[in-house]
């Protein structure tokens, strides 16, 4: 019998900040995959255009409207969510916010905005999810670092210092996590065609700039990623745990 290794029917998937960038291009990918997918986001009318576009696809799309930054948001959606399912084999968390200056301009609350919604509201929701992820036959958790979770480069002070945490929380959860049968693993990319690299992107000369440093010359396009995040998900990457996927263009090896 051929064993098909994407297969993703009759899995339950969460997908946090998945209205936009990645997390949206991993939401329409899981749910054609066959995969029951609940998706997280801020902006309820981007929810609904992709619920519409999953829908014409066959695929099986629940939307919650959330900011996860907000403590009381955050009840309401664990809430409704058991209402729906009481396992999840896969928690993906996508959930990003960047501010590109100079250390010495960055305002501390503007900071603690980038850090809040990049590493510790994926700390304070992991708890609350853990039961989900338990309870399911088999369970998988990504996080979306960065390549600057283990460099930087300049006004990249707040992103680099959230991201950093993101990985270590990564690494320690597929320590801690692993008597569960749950792992934990990361996926790195690159500079990548997503709308959190607006700024660059409508910047010539930046962009050209920072094309100079990756051996490919370019910047990624979003399904170069989803081969990575496919494999992670997979309930045959059993052993797989604690590794992050970097997928750079080769940035970081020259």
């Amino acid at each position: 019998m051929k064993k098909n290794y994407f297969n993703f029917k009759n899995t339950k998937t969460l997908v946090l900040g998945g209205s936009s960038g990645f997390g949206r291009h991993f939401s329409k990918v899981l749910s054609n995959a066959g995969s029951e997918v609940y998706v997280v986001a801020r902006n309820f009318h981007k929810l609904k255009t992709l619920k519409k576009e999953c829908e014409e696809e066959n695929g099986n799309v629940n939307i919650f409207k959330c900011d996860v930054n907000s403590e009381i948001q955050v009840q309401k959606f664990l809430k409704n969510l058991k209402k729906k399912t009481k396992s999840l084999n896969l928690v993906i968390y996508c959930c990003g916010n960047n501010i590109r200056d100079e250390y010495l301009n960055i305002k501390f609350k503007d900071f603690l905005n980038v850090i809040n919604t990049n590493y510790i509201s994926a700390f304070k929701i992991y708890k609350k999810l853990f039961p989900l992820l338990k309870n399911a036959s088999y369970s998988r958790v990504i996080n979306l670092t960065s390549i600057f979770s283990s460099r930087t480069i300049p006004k990249r002070t707040s992103y680099s210092a959230s991201k950093s945490a993101l990985l270590m929380l990564t690494k320690s959860l597929a320590l801690e996590w692993s008597k569960h049968n749950i792992t934990v693993n990361s996926i790195s990319p690159g500079p990548f065609l997503t709308e959190i690299n607006l700024p660059v992107l409508k910047n010539k000369k930046e962009y050209n700039k920072m094309c100079k440093k990756i051996p490919l010359g370019r910047f990624g396009n979003v399904d170069e990623v989803i081969t990575a995040m496919l494999f992670l998900a997979s309930k045959y990457s059993s052993y797989v745990n604690g590794s992050e996927i970097i997928v750079d263009g080769g940035w970081t090896i020259s």
